[in-house]
């Protein structure tokens, strides 16, 4: 686990060495999730229906260059926390109702169209500690609230996603202090059951937020 924190650590501070700017704020969203049966030969692949639920956390930027009327690229690492999970379309109070925490990574490109307006895109990687104890809410049995499950769903501890982006950004106060505005989604690489089946996560959300920049080229100056 040292090793680990150190190799973060070193990784971190190699980004910072390059990044111009950095810009660091929280987040709030909106966002859908169901469970997907990944190895499904069906065309509708979903167990129920959709789960909406708040989102929230924090991100932190690191821009190699100044947003530009030429793409710029970026990495964006983030924490958030979400519910995961699929609402039986029979009985709506049987819910698989899975509390994430989440970190990820997402590279991607921003430009400037205006000195106002910044739109940013991206794709990444993340990963999930999933809450793998109290997941399912509902008196009936499982497998009368989701009729095409071989077995009940046994949630495991975690699961990695691959995620994307498409945002706006607009600069509130120049070099300090941007909204962002933004629709994101994921899909689950890996397994997030230890039970019969390959089942993942898949979801879309939108969201907003605030980040104050630190404009570190002005400040070596």
């Amino acid at each position: 686990m040292t090793k680990k924190i150190l190799s973060i650590a070193a990784l971190s501070l190699g980004v910072l060495s390059f990044a111009q700017t950095i810009e660091f704020g929280p987040t709030i969203g909106y966002r859908s999730n169901n469970i997907v049966d990944r190895k499904s030969d069906q065309k509708r692949a979903v167990i129920g229906d959709a789960t909406w639920n708040v989102e929230y956390g924090v991100q932190a930027v690191y821009n190699f260059k100044k947003p530009s009327d030429n793409m710029n690229v970026r990495l964006t690492a983030f924490y958030n926390n979400q519910q995961r999970g699929s609402v039986s379309e029979r009985y709506s109070s049987s819910e698989y109702k899975i509390d994430a925490n989440g970190v990820g990574l997402i590279i991607g490109a921003a430009r400037e169209i205006s000195p106002k307006w910044i739109i940013t895109m991206g794709v990444g990687i993340g990963y999930n500690k999933l809450d793998s104890k109290n997941f399912y809410t509902g008196e009936l049995d499982p497998m009368i609230a989701f009729p095409d499950l071989k077995e009940p769903i046994v949630v495991r501890e975690n699961e990695v996603n691959f995620l994307y982006h498409l945002g706006v950004e607009r600069v509130l106060i120049q070099n300090k202090l941007l909204a962002v505005v933004d629709f994101h989604g994921d899909a689950s690489i890996s397994k997030m059951n230890t039970s019969y089946g390959s089942f993942g996560n898949q979801g879309m959300g939108f969201g907003i937020g605030l980040r104050y920049m630190f404009d570190l080229i002005k400040q070596e100056q």
